[in-house]
């Protein structure tokens, strides 16, 4: 198999209305790890969200590398590991005033997918011959009192992990943040999913990032404000493609 992957970030009609930046990133890189890609929206109540995201990608790609590196690591520590790095990342900000949420997918070279997600938003995968499945995440709550994010979380419990054998099968992850994932319903995410590989993976890379980035500018539910985030990872037959 081999394996690709892209994604896009575009700032919302609310911060382009406040002139602030976006608050949300993403992160996608191949290593001996493996494919990694990550999203990350920095909480909008908190004076340095977009640090927060930011160095949220940085600190899961620094965590994968090492953890991948100790043969059989337990997945506890990578995420252990994530929250550790993160927090050296920010300082000397404080963690409160840097939170975010955290969505990951990694496929592994021996053939396996690990997904984990804090927070709100949306992993979805597809398993050749299955229908791809909302698997983390969750849709924001705007009357919640307790937001599950980097420098809000009550340890590694808060995380969700799963892991998926991908060693015969071609497999799919696409990662949202909450202004994509909050107009989702759960019985569209298969023809989310087929719309975004049949749409955007064709494409040359920088002609699929101008495209993504105009589809998300121009999403269609009306009067939407958030900020919005998208990566997908997907592997395939190494004779059917050899670009990113």
């Amino acid at each position: 198999m081999h394996t690709h992957y892209f994604g896009a970030s575009v700032k919302g009609p609310f911060h382009h209305a406040e002139r602030r930046p976006n608050e949300d990133a993403w992160l996608g890189v191949r290593g001996d790890f493996g494919t990694l890609v990550v999203v990350s929206d920095g909480l909008g109540s908190r004076p340095q969200a977009r640090r927060g995201s930011r160095m949220a990608c940085l600190a899961v790609r620094d965590a994968v590398r090492h953890w991948a590196a100790a043969e059989n690591a337990p997945m506890g520590h990578l995420v252990r590991l994530v929250e550790l790095l993160w927090r050296l990342r920010i300082t000397p900000a404080s963690p409160e005033d840097c939170a975010a949420t955290c969505l990951f997918a990694l496929v592994r070279p021996p053939g396996q997918l690990v997904v984990a997600g804090l927070g709100d938003g949306m992993v979805a995968v597809r398993v050749e011959g299955e229908p791809a499945r909302w698997v983390l995440g969750r849709r924001g709550d705007a009357f919640s009192n307790e937001t599950a994010a980097l420098g809000a979380a009550r340890g590694p419990g808060a995380w969700s992990v799963q892991s998926f054998d991908t060693r015969e099968r071609p497999v799919a992850a696409v990662l949202a943040t909450d202004g994509i994932s909050d107009d989702l319903l759960e019985n569209r995410v298969d023809g989310f999913v087929s719309w975004l590989l049949e749409t955007f993976a064709p494409l040359e890379p920088g002609a699929r990032w101008r495209e993504l980035s105009r589809e998300l500018r121009d999403w269609p539910t009306p009067q939407h404000l958030d900020d919005k985030t998208l990566a997908v990872v997907w592997s395939q037959p190494r004779d059917e493609r050899d670009t990113p």
